[in-house]
């Protein structure tokens, strides 16, 4: 169906515009059941979530412990600002109440990093906005000692005389919920709209974040001791949102409330981050595994790239081989294989239609991929670059390219040799990262000088170079 005709479809920014279909409808979800019931522990109401709606459903927590503290001493600052400056110290990095440290080690962990300082930001601007929630002034928890750092201040607070001997239990449980929805969004660029069902079920003895915690642990060890991957940031948003369904040999999944997808495949930019999007792609089943095609890319047929139809010789400048309304896009989409060895999983593929009637299908998993592999040349900070190479380089448009889809297989270059392949939108781009063996690829930023391509990559003697240059429309 052609993108002009879709109705109810969600528009995926960015991206070309890439219309999907079966968007969820706007989620809301209303919490009414009680959540301080005596003598269970803390519990949220089952159902659906946003992180939000976690952050709200947690204050009653704080709050039970504010009301029992009693009036503030005037001119003093107050027990919720100091108990809420103590939950920002928490969830901080690099302070002494910190509850997590990240070395800064790698690009990995940095992105790590600035995921838990926003995050953590986030939650606590709507901790500290949740005021008018009821709540139990005579609620008692037992709640597990887990180590949290208080502030001097709040220490004397809560162990001093305004203070009862249980509310320290209560306030631990608050700051330790917290502390679990902030490293449990760690993988999501988009950690503000994924929903998260809390559950009843075999092994959820606790219907809050604390189901979180064996993957969380699992996950901080890896944080701390190696470089974070694509895959482990994966299996720790899968443990969130479908902690039944496996991990093995896959990238993505589908759940009852969305769709999880790698972020730099729907037209973001991270190498290890997921997006959460609104949609199911399958209405028929709920939990869908999105497995690589190939699960080992080494062993994939390899095909010899087409003749270049345009070449340009050493030192002469790169031209536009594209004719913009023969290679102009027609359709693009995303689509469900029909089954897959596994039942539990499919494969997702997007399919680009070009107006010169060429047709490709490219595995998402393997643009994920390509993605993770290639290297980046970024935009020149001078105005005026000299665009060309030092040596003979063959130039492919990338409808060419994609169109050898169907003869199953990832395209390399025999012969070597520089192959610029150039493209006329991003989703164009994201198709040859999957179509291209993921050896040696290059993408330039738009406006990126195609001389900085001779300093990026592989360059042993005969191993092709494949150049992704996006041409500004």
């Amino acid at each position: 169906m052609s993108p002009s005709s879709k109705i109810d479809s969600y528009r995926i920014t960015g991206l070309h515009n890439l219309l999907v279909d079966h968007p969820l409808p706007a989620f809301a979800s209303d919490h009414s059941d009680p959540t301080m019931i005596q003598g269970v522990g803390w519990s949220l109401p089952a159902g659906p979530y946003t992180a939000r709606q976690i952050v709200v459903g947690c204050a009653p927590l704080l709050e039970t412990v504010l009301h029992n503290l009693g009036p503030d001493d005037e001119g003093q600052s107050t027990a919720r600002e100091m108990l809420l400056d103590n939950l920002a110290s928490n969830l901080n990095l690099g302070t002494r109440e910190s509850s997590l440290e990240i070395p800064l080690k790698d690009p990995g962990r940095k992105e790590m990093a600035e995921q838990a300082v926003k995050i953590g930001k986030f939650i606590v601007t709507y901790a500290r906005e949740a005021k008018d929630v009821a709540f139990d002034p005579n609620y008692v928890i037992r709640s597990p000692c887990e180590g949290h750092l208080l502030k001097p201040q709040v220490a004397q607070l809560m162990f001093g005389p305004r203070s009862l001997r249980h509310l320290m239990q209560i306030y631990n449980e608050y700051l330790h919920q917290m502390v679990l929805l902030r490293d449990a969004l760690l993988p999501f660029e988009n950690y503000d709209e994924v929903v998260i069902p809390i559950v009843s079920g075999p092994g959820k003895r606790h219907l809050n974040m604390r189901f979180t915690e064996t993957q969380r642990m699992s996950f901080i060890a890896k944080l701390m001791t190696k470089s974070i991957t694509q895959a482990s940031v994966f299996k720790l948003a899968q443990s969130l949102l479908v902690p039944s369904m496996s991990t093995d040999n896959a990238y993505g999944f589908q759940y009852k409330h969305g769709l999880i997808l790698p972020d730099a495949v729907i037209g973001g930019s991270s190498l290890r981050l997921f997006r959460y999007i609104p949609v199911v792609l399958d209405e028929t089943v709920t939990d869908v595994k999105l497995a690589y095609e190939l699960e080992d890319y080494y062993s994939a047929p390899l095909l010899d790239i087409r003749p270049a139809k345009h070449s340009v010789e050493k030192g002469d400048p790169i031209g536009i081989a594209i004719d913009a309304q023969q290679h102009a896009l027609k359709d693009c989409s995303l689509s469900l294989s029909s089954t897959t060895p596994d039942l539990g999983s499919r494969h997702l593929q997007l399919r680009i239609i070009h107006k010169n009637g060429t047709s490709s299908s490219t595995d998402v998993g393997q643009i994920a991929r390509g993605w993770r592999y290639s290297y980046k040349v970024s935009r020149a900070e001078e105005e005026s670059v000299i665009d060309h190479f030092s040596s003979t380089a063959s130039l492919h448009t990338a409808a060419d390219v994609l169109s050898q889809s169907g003869q199953g297989g990832l395209v390399t270059a025999k012969e070597g040799g520089i192959h610029v392949i150039q493209a006329s939108s991003q989703i164009e781009i994201l198709a040859l990262l999957g179509q291209i063996y993921p050896d040696n690829i290059i993408m330039l930023e738009l406006g990126a000088p195609l001389k900085d391509v001779e300093e990026a990559g592989q360059s042993m003697p005969g191993e092709p170079r494949f150049v992704l240059q996006l041409l500004d429309s």
